[in-house]
């Protein structure tokens, strides 16, 4: 995936320019909802995930339009969503065409592709909800533009996870290329050998490279759809980590009525026509369906939650016994048992584990998501 394409993709999600740190349309004054802690922190310049949907809510340009004018034109987000299934499309292509050679770059951009995948469709939910009219389309809107960003923010995670790894392995490319020029030195090894430490320094860099570039973008776009402008000097804060507790809190059964009473699909259908016993028999099969639908899709979300919390445990277990493995060759390394090519072959090593227990994590914490946001209205049954 070349990094133009990436920031023009990235950039098309942006619907509206902002002049200042906050948008012309930003609330200037505390609003009576918020208290003065809560305020203070959305303006520190920190973007944290706890803050994504009063940052949505009060900043971010596409619902502060929407809730000005209905009427807002969503073109720019149909282009954008447009443009990131393109981009997953090119990324898919270019990771089938560096499978054999480069799995890690592979990985990344696969691992891309399903993001800009899940984004697009993030949106294209949010031009429909932005469609509406009423008080629900507001919330609707806010929600699935909510959900988007948080989307965002966990892919950015996802990315941020395997840099330390992919620096390392750069780091581990190029002394390896060192030592095989310095043994070619010494006729120890070949000018094919060179070549081919070189390749593979390449390589890695050319992988460090995407996910900077990656990273970058992400970061930029988040600052867009938080609201501020794009030469904000803005932090990401930390990851999220799974509130396990909030597990136990879920039941598909007793949250099933809730998620009906809140599904968009489904008020919309209740508000439908039912004149005329063909009609009225009509819109009650419809109901019914919808409510089938959705219990379906919310007992699916909760095996899920339960399948990636297993993930998620089995991960940490896994990370601390490769800490515990890494703190005894970190220590061999500093008592100069271990040579630097070895202990870095075994920090990567590590870094995988330690990338996959961090990845596990993410992936619990969307999951969670995925079933509270359908629990709020999102499930989605229209297909």
């Amino acid at each position: 995936m070349r990094p133009w394409k990436i920031t023009a993709v990235l950039g098309m999600a942006c619907v509206l320019t902002v002049s200042s740190a906050f948008g012309s349309m930003a609330w200037t004054e505390r609003p009576e909802t918020i208290d003065e802690e809560t305020w203070a922190r959305l303006h520190d310049n920190v973007l944290e995930y706890d803050e994504i949907g009063n940052l949505v809510e009060y900043y971010n340009p596409t619902y502060r339009q929407l809730v000005q004018n209905l009427q807002v034109n969503l073109q720019p987000l149909e282009d954008a969503a447009a443009q990131l299934r393109g981009a997953a499309k090119d990324m898919i292509a270019d990771a089938n065409g560096i499978k054999e050679d480069d799995p890690m770059s592979e990985a990344i951009y696969r691992g891309s592709a399903k993001m800009y995948q899940d984004i697009a469709k993030q949106y294209e939910k949010g031009i429909k909800s932005a469609r509406s009219s009423a008080r629900s389309g507001f919330n609707q809107a806010r929600k699935q533009l909510t959900s988007g960003v948080q989307q965002l923010f966990l892919g950015y995670c996802q990315a941020l996870a395997s840099k330390e790894m992919a620096d390392t392995a750069a780091q581990l490319a190029q002394e390896a290329y060192n030592s095989t020029v310095t043994r070619r030195s010494l006729g120890m090894a070949t000018d094919t050998e060179v070549q081919s430490a070189l390749n593979s320094l390449q390589s890695a860099e050319a992988g460090q490279q995407s996910l900077n570039d990656t990273l970058n973008n992400l970061r930029q776009n988040l600052q867009f759809m938080a609201g501020w402008s794009a030469d904000a000097q803005v932090a990401v804060g930390a990851c999220p980590v799974p509130d396990l507790s909030k597990i136990d809190a879920m039941n598909p059964e007793n949250d099933l009525e809730t998620a009906i009473s809140n599904n968009y699909t489904y008020i919309d259908q209740r508000k439908a026509s039912g004149k005329g016993t063909a009609n009225r028999d009509a819109k009650f099969r419809t109901l019914d369906e919808s409510e089938a639908k959705i219990k379906i899709q919310l007992e699916s979300l909760y095996q899920a939650v339960l399948q990636n919390k297993a993930a998620y445990e089995a991960s940490r277990l896994a990370l601390e016994s490769a800490q515990l493995t890494m703190n005894g060759n970190n220590l061999k390394y500093q008592q100069g048992m271990l040579g630097k090519l070895e202990y870095l072959q075994l920090k990567v090593a590590y870094l995988q584990q330690k990338a996959a227990a961090d990845a596990a994590s993410i992936s619990l914490v969307q999951a969670m998501e995925n079933y509270c946001w359908a629990v709020e209205g999102l499930a989605d049954i229209t297909q």
